[in-house]
């Protein structure tokens, strides 16, 4: 099997600024986001996974010009997501080198255009994003978007097997109770979950030092697992410092501690 790709997390807001944020809020300014691109593609980092966090709300897609720059200053593979609606906006962003483009908010009426544009462009270019933020009697729930009033959200495994049968190559699962928080991943319920997936399945929110990887792909073989602040912030601060571990190393004294989960 592959080994697990550890993924990068950059939030952008309205004015293009590089941020950080707890549980979608709280944001902590952490400089350029182009700089942060040029650097992590100096790290070789597995890939980068680029979120506009205001497209959404304000009713606008991620700006192709800023797509295009971001491209521009990385050679590593990239997925981008925030306000996309249209095939036509999902093949201009393909046409600039995006690896990905994921889908979240535009899902919640309905799989249809989920459907649609792995039609139109193949699977293995279109990422799902779901939110994981809360939880009933009935298990752990999550949405597409931003959680609210307006949107409560529903039974996370049947809504993540819904996106799997309508086509979705890769799915994001988003915990908003553990962003930017370093608490740790929610071991049991993303081992749950990649057990009965059959695309792969990219951990996202809570991830603060290597200890939490190891936790987490020891207990099931995710395909990605992705992280901001352990890649932002200098360890047990917020003082901003960007950083990768080489990752052929780093995994390379892990792989034996983890061989018989992958098989």
């Amino acid at each position: 099997m592959l080994r697990p790709r550890l993924i990068v997390s950059l939030l952008v807001d309205r004015q293009l600024h590089l941020v950080k944020t707890t549980a979608f809020h709280q944001r902590h300014y952490l400089g350029d986001p182009l700089n942060a691109a040029y650097v992590f593609s100096g790290y070789e980092v597995d890939e980068l996974l680029v979120f506009d966090i205001d497209a959404t709300p304000e009713g606008r897609s991620i700006p192709l010009r800023f797509v295009e720059a971001l491209a521009r200053f990385t050679s590593v593979p990239l997925a981008v997501g925030g306000g996309i609606r249209s095939l036509a906006h999902i093949h201009d962003l393909l046409a600039l080198g995006v690896e990905k483009v994921v889908l979240s908010a535009a899902l919640v009426d309905g799989l249809s255009f989920l459907e649609e544009a792995v039609a139109r462009f193949g699977s293995s270019t279109i990422t799902v994003a779901l939110t994981l933020h809360s939880g009933s009697t009935a298990g752990p729930l999550a949405c597409f978007g931003r959680p609210g009033p307006a949107n409560p959200g529903q039974p996370l495994l049947p809504l993540a097997l819904a996106c799997q049968a309508a086509g979705a190559g890769e799915l994001v699962l988003h915990d908003s109770r553990r962003e930017g928080t370093r608490s740790g991943f929610d071991v049991a319920l993303l081992a749950a979950l990649n057990e009965q997936l059959t695309i792969p399945l990219v951990a996202l929110g809570g991830c603060g030092d290597h200890s939490h990887i190891d936790a987490l792909l020891s207990a099931s073989p995710l395909s990605g697992v992705a992280a901001g602040s352990l890649f932002a912030y200098a360890p047990s601060s917020r003082e901003v410092l960007l950083n990768y571990p080489h990752t052929g190393r780093w995994l390379e004294g892990h792989l034996p501690a983890l061989a018989e989960v992958w098989g």
